[in-house]
């Protein structure tokens, strides 16, 4: 299972984004964002939204996180 920043890396990666770009897009800074893709903190869900909404995916996939059904 990945971790949420390798999560989140993959994701950057699968849309063409650098760090910075990503950084700026979502609204925060790249330290941060680099401190959570190197798993040196970690975003809490509230930090989590507008990754996902820049980089078009759900927070469950941000998070690994499958539904039963």
């Amino acid at each position: 299972m990945l971790t949420i920043g390798e999560s989140i890396k993959n994701a950057r990666v699968a849309k063409g984004y650098t760090i910075s770009d990503l950084a700026r897009k979502a609204g925060i800074t790249f330290q941060t964002l680099y401190k959570w893709e190197t798993g040196k903190t970690y975003p809490n869900v509230f930090n989590l939204i507008p990754i996902a909404d820049v980089l078009g995916v759900t927070l469950d996939e941000l998070v690994g996180r499958t539904v039963k059904g």
